[in-house]
């Protein structure tokens, strides 16, 4: 009899996950292969002297400077990715993260990508100074690079703490085809769906949630988000029994994730629901903890 697959669970140890953390590369390739156009053109540029002048060769000139500008640009946001992912990979308990706070502090909200990194460390214990860290980073002089994930990470943190309308204007700036990780993308639909849906916009977070279906999603903890958001979505739209049923496949990831919808502020409708389904599969007796 062949053992049977351990089913995935959710990440419930930030420890892990922080050591599970892929370390950027820099895409050698990617740059070589520009490299190689940028040399096809020059040589093209000089064989058409003879009919364009050395026009040609000026604008390629130009277009070289600024791919080297590019990837002069990507090198170093990769480097320094690289760094801040080492720095967050040693924050695997209370003292390794304590060290990781001191290395990623000073830069207060100037250095966005080293607040981001030193947020997320924050949210495993302070919540709320995590927000506050993301609230300091000036996105408008932040990477593009690293821009929605400020915005997703400070929505989320909204939506926790019912602050609906402060999370939509985050969202409404968001761009799933600036993001190329999968798992990144994945995070984003379920912010953006739970954020529509509870501001007014519960047909476009369906529609989301369509392209984006919790069933596919590519790891646990994104299939949970996309389950939470898919709770709100259906209660949007008045499908009370998809609402459950949703709700009830994110019990059976993890009981304590109904909390969400039990805390303070939380709609009536949603809390019957949560009581509703924690009793029906068996949580009766249990206590739910609440979201804090």
């Amino acid at each position: 009899m062949s053992k049977k697959e351990a089913k995935p669970k959710l990440t419930t140890n930030p420890g892990e996950a922080l050591a599970e953390l892929e370390t950027p590369q820099v895409k050698w390739k990617v740059m070589l292969q520009i490299v190689g156009a940028l040399a096809v053109l020059w040589v093209t540029s000089f064989i058409a002297v003879p009919w364009l002048g050395y026009w040609g060769v000026g604008v390629v000139g130009v277009i070289t400077v600024l791919a080297a500008g590019f990837l002069v640009y990507i090198y170093r946001m990769t480097t320094k990715s690289r760094q801040i992912v080492d720095i967050m990979k040693g924050a695997t308990d209370a003292e390794g993260r304590q060290q990781a706070l001191d290395q990623l502090a000073g830069a207060g909200g100037k250095d966005a990508m080293k607040a981001l990194a030193r947020a997320q460390l924050l949210a495993q214990s302070d919540p709320q100074a995590a927000q506050a860290a993301l609230e300091a980073i000036d996105l408008k002089k932040a990477p593009a690079v690293v821009q929605d994930d400020v915005r997703s990470q400070l929505a989320m943190l909204y939506l926790r703490n019912n602050r609906t309308r402060e999370a939509r204007t985050l969202i409404d700036d968001i761009r799933l085809d600036r993001q190329p990780n999968a798992k990144a993308k994945g995070l984003y639909a379920a912010i953006m769906a739970e954020g529509l849906a509870r501001t007014g916009g519960a047909e476009e977070a369906r529609k989301l949630l369509e392209t984006y279906p919790p069933a596919e999603a590519d790891s646990v903890d994104n299939r949970a988000m996309l389950l939470r958001a898919q709770v709100y979505t259906c209660v949007a739209l008045k499908k009370r029994g998809l609402a459950k049923t949703a709700m009830a496949e994110l019990a059976a990831i993890e009981p304590n994730l109904l909390g969400g919808f039990l805390q303070k502020g939380s709609s009536p409708e949603l809390m019957k629901l949560a009581k509703q389904v924690a009793a029906s599969v068996g949580l009766m007796k249990m206590k739910v903890k609440r979201t804090p």
